[in-house]
C-alpha cells in the first residue's frame, strides 16, 4: 500500500479535473492540468533520482525548475505562488545556520570532537559520549554540521590508535539523525512542521524526549551487537590496515594531521549564550503567532552574531546551505501550485478510494519510510503535508516529524548526513559501504519508527 501510494503521489497517475480554486487562473483549461502533472512527476522523480542523464542538475535545481515551469505553463501565478512559500520555516532555517556557521568558525565542535577522541582507548564510552554529544547538538544545530566536523577528528584519532573507524562513524550518522527529531529546529522538515501545523516547542520536545532517548539506547545497542568485533584494537600499523568485509582503510593516501581552526571562546560563548536565550524565547511563545516570533526571534539572533569583530559576515554567509533554502523555495511552488488548482485534493481523494489513508498512523508511517527514502524527507513531508491538514488530527504531525526524520537512518543514502560522513571518511581512505551501513541501518530503523509509532499512539 505503502509503495502504492508513494507511486500514485509521484506519477501523477491520478484523474484530472478536480476542482479548482477559485483565482486568477481558475479557468485553468485541462491542457495546463495536464502539464502541471507532468511538471510535479518529473520534478519528483527528479528529485528521487537525483539528476538527469546528461543534466549538470542537482536536486535543488530540477526542484527550482520546476517551480519556473509552473509559472511558465501559467499553473500558479506569481502571487498565488508567493502565497505558499513558507516565509516563517525559511527565515527561521536561516537564523539557525547563521548560529551553527558562527560555531563552526569560532571552533566549537572541533573543541566538541577533540574531548571525545580522548577515548579513543576505551570503546564503549567512547561510542556512548560520541551518540550522547551528537545527538544533543543535532536537537539545537544543524548535524550536517555535526557531521562534517566530527568525521574528520574520529577517523584520524582511531585510525591512529589503531581501531576501526567505521562503527563509531555508522553511530554519529544514525545518532545525529534520531537526536534531530527532538526538537521543532532539530531538522528543517520538523521546522516545517512545526510552523504549518502551530505545534508548541516545549510540549513538542516533552513529547519527544522519551522515545528519542530510547532510539539512542537501541543505537548504542545495535552498534555493539551488530559491530562487536570491529570495536576491538586492530593489529597492524595504522598506515596499513584492512578492515571487515572489503571497508578499507588505507589513511597513508592523506596525511594524518587534522588541522582545525583556532578555538575563539568568545565567540562560542556569545553564540551559546544567545542560543540558549533563544531556546528559553521558544519555550515561553504559544499562540497562533508562535511559527513568526520563532523566525523573528532566531533573525534577531542571527543579527545579533552578524554585528561581531573578530567573524567576518561574508564568511559565515559561505557556509549558509542556500541550496536547501532554495530547495524549499521551488517545492514551496511546485507543491502550492497543484494545491492551488485542486489537483492535490484530487489525488488525495483517489488514494482515499482505493483504500490508503493516509489519516491512519500506520499507513502514514509506512508511505512517510518510503517516500522519504525514494525523495528524501523535506520533499516527501511537503508532499503529504496537505493530506494531514485534511486530517486535523494534531498528533499525525508529531508521526510525520518522527518518522520522516528517522526514515534517513535506513540506508546510506537516506539522509545528507549519512553521505557527509561517508565522503569525508573517503578522503582518509576509510570506505563506509552500503551494505556495512545497512547492517545496522535498516533494523535500526524500522525498530525505532515502530517504537516511535507506539509511543506517539499511547500518549497523544
Amino acid at each position: 500500500m505503502a509503495i502504492k501510494a508513494a507511486a500514485f503521489l509521484m506519477a501523477g497517475r491520478i484523474p484530472l479535473g478536480g476542482r479548482c480554486r477559485q483565482g486568477p487562473l481558475a479557468d485553468t483549461h485541462p491542457k495546463v492540468h495536464a502539464a502541471m502533472w507532468a511538471i510535479f512527476a518529473v520534478t519528483y522523480v527528479g528529485i528521487a533520482l537525483g539528476g538527469f542523464p546528461r543534466l549538470v542538475l542537482d536536486r535543488t535545481g530540477i526542484a527550482l525548475l520546476g517551480a519556473i515551469a509552473m509559472l511558465v505553463v501559467r499553473g500558479v501565478s506569481i502571487r498565488e505562488a508567493a502565497a505558499h512559500i513558507d516565509y516563517e520555516t525559511m527565515l527561521l532555517l536561516f537564523g539557525l545556520m547563521i548560529f551553527s556557521a558562527q560555531l563552526r568558525v569560532a571552533g566549537f565542535y572541533v573543541w566538541c570532537g577533540n574531548f571525545l577522541t580522548r577515548l579513543t582507548d576505551r570503546p564503549g564510552r567512547l561510542l556512548a559520549g560520541l551518540i550522547a554529544v551528537s545527538a544533543v547538538l543535532s536537537a539545537f544545530l544543524a548535524n550536517d554540521i555535526v557531521c562534517l566536523a566530527f568525521t574528520p577528528l574520529l577517523c584520524h584519532a582511531l585510525l591512529a590508535a589503531r581501531r576501526d573507524p567505521v562503527p563509531y562513524l555508522v553511530a554519529l550518522a544514525t545518532s545525529s539523525n534520531i537526536g534531530s527529531a527532538a526538537t521543532i529546529i532539530g531538522n528543517p522538515q520538523n521546522m516545517y512542521i512545526g510552523a504549518v501545523a502551530g505545534l508548541a516547542f516545549g510540549h513538542f520536545a516533552l513529547v519527544m524526549a522519551p522515545v528519542v532517548l530510547a532510539a539512542l539506547a537501541l543505537n548504542w545497542l545495535a552498534v555493539v551487537v551488530l559491530f562487536r568485533q570491529r570495536l576491538n584494537r586492530l593489529d597492524g600499523h595504522p598506515s596499513a590496515i584492512t578492515a571487515h568485509e572489503g571497508d578499507t582503510l588505507v589513511p597513508s593516501s592523506l596525511p594524518l594531521q587534522v588541522h582545525p581552526p583556532d578555538r575563539d571562546m568568545y565567540l562560542i560563548v556569545k553564540s551559546l549564550v544567545l542560543l540558549g536565550a533563544l531556546v528559553v524565547f521558544f519555550l515561553i511563545v504559544r499562540g497562533p503567532a508562535a511559527a513568526e516570533w520563532r523566525a523573528t526571534a532566531a533573525l534577531a539572533g542571527a543579527g545579533a552574531l552578524l554585528c561581531s569583530h573578530r567573524a567576518k559576515a561574508a564568511k559565515l554567509y559561505q557556509l549558509v546551505d542556500w541550496n536547501l533554502l532554495l530547495l524549499f523555495l521551488g517545492l514551496f511552488v511546485v507543491n502550492g501550485a497543484m494545491q492551488e488548482r485542486g489537483l492535490t485534493a484530487a489525488a488525495l481523494q483517489t488514494l482515499t478510494d482505493r483504500g490508503v489513508r493516509l489519516d491512519q498512523p500506520v499507513m502514514l508511517t509506512a508511505v512517510t519510510l518510503v517516500l522519504s527514502n525514494l525523495v528524501s524527507n523535506v520533499p516527501a513531508v511537503l508532499l503529504l503535508k496537505p493530506a494531514l491538514a485534511a486530517a486535523d488530527q494534531r498528533s499525525l504531525w508529531y508521526l510525520l516529524a518522527l518518522v520522516s526524520t528517522w526514515a534517513g537512518n535506513l540506508t546510506l543514502v537516506g539522509s545528507i548526513a549519512n553521505l557527509i560522513v561517508a565522503e569525508s571518511a573517503a578522503a582518509f581512505g576509510v570506505q563506509v559501504r552500503l551494505r556495512t551501513y545497512c547492517l545496522v541501518g535498516v533494523p535500526l530503523t524500522l525498530v525505532t519508527v515502530a517504537t516511535g509509532l507506539a509511543w506517539l499512539l499511547l500518549v497523544m
